[in-house]
């Protein structure tokens, strides 16, 4: 019986995973809009450098392949991580960072500011002139206008401010977004990104690099990948739910030491006053006048008259 019950106990600690079918379902509804299928989608460099040709408007754009890393993890100097979805450089000599975001859940400018100032920190070497430090463009495609005007493009830059001239301080910052449709072709490939499915002849290696991944060789790796995907969602969500938790322990634990700490003053307050008022009755029925009595125990005339009922 004992042996039944570990065996049970066993079979409900097994990881409830999904079966080939569900997750062939899931590979069917993604969208490049998704993180799963963006992540996958920017390993092909041929697809990548197209997408920032067209966002940018820039045909003649090219890319170093070897240097495009999905999901690239970096270090500023207080160690403080940033995952970029996408980076790549150009042959340019520039730095190109591609972000997703479907959820308007945080500050999206200061993301991209601070993305920026990551990948330059990482980019520079001791003795570096800053005349020789990287120009970084930040692309940020989100599901939603984040800036209401009813564009699909946003080019953001920093301006003198007395004479609208732009500054040239290296950084481009670009806000695409799927919200609104256009007759651009920016707006045409913001829409793709919508579809579960497409191919269209405007944007040939996204188009390929879409079929690859929904009907080819690499829908098996599109399985493995969602199945990662889904378990470093959990890792990430269990990870923010135990700071979370911690945060609040020590906010509840602050919050209960100072509690703790004004009683304490309240007390040794009431205490001490308790004394100097029998202090008072003390002097006065050893026939002192409030005068003297004021200089003795440095307390104001009017109180202790207050306190005698004078």
């Amino acid at each position: 019986m004992a042996d039944n019950k570990k065996v049970q106990s066993k079979e409900k600690s097994k990881k409830d995973r999904k079966t080939d079918d569900e997750v062939m379902q899931i590979i069917k509804n993604l969208r490049l809009i998704d993180d799963v299928l963006f992540e996958k989608f920017m390993e092909d460099p041929a697809a990548c450098e197209e997408l920032l040709q067209v966002i940018l408007e820039n045909p003649q754009l090219k890319v170093k392949p070897e240097t495009l890393v999905a999901q690239k993890s970096l270090r500023n100097l207080a160690k403080r991580s940033v995952r970029l979805d996408a980076y790549i450089e150009g042959v340019e000599d520039k730095v190109y960072n591609i972000e997703i975001q479907r959820s308007d859940n945080c500050n999206h400018v200061k993301r991209v500011r601070y993305n920026a100032s990551t990948i330059t920190v990482n980019k520079s070497e001791p003795g570096d002139e800053f005349e020789d430090v990287q120009d970084v463009i930040v692309i940020y495609i989100s599901e939603f206008d984040m800036f209401g005007a009813g564009k699909t493009i946003y080019h953001v830059e920093n301006v003198i401010r007395e004479t609208g001239e732009p500054v040239k301080d290296g950084l481009t910052s670009v806000y695409v977004n799927t919200e609104v449709a256009d007759d651009s072709l920016i707006g045409e490939l913001m829409q793709c990104f919508l579809k579960t499915d497409f191919e269209d002849n405007n944007f040939p290696n996204i188009s390929r690099r879409m079929k690859e991944l929904k009907h080819g060789e690499e829908d098996e790796i599109m399985c493995k990948s969602v199945e990662e995907y889904a378990e470093r969602k959990a890792k990430e969500a269990a990870k923010k739910a135990a700071e979370e938790a911690t945060r609040k322990a020590k906010e509840a634990a602050e919050e209960a030491a100072k509690k703790a700490a004004e009683e304490a003053t309240k007390k040794a307050k009431e205490e001490a006053e308790e004394v100097a008022k029998r202090t008072v009755k003390n002097l006065t029925d050893m026939g002192m006048d409030t005068v003297s009595i004021a200089k003795a125990v440095n307390i104001d005339e009017e109180t202790i008259k207050l306190w005698l009922g004078q």
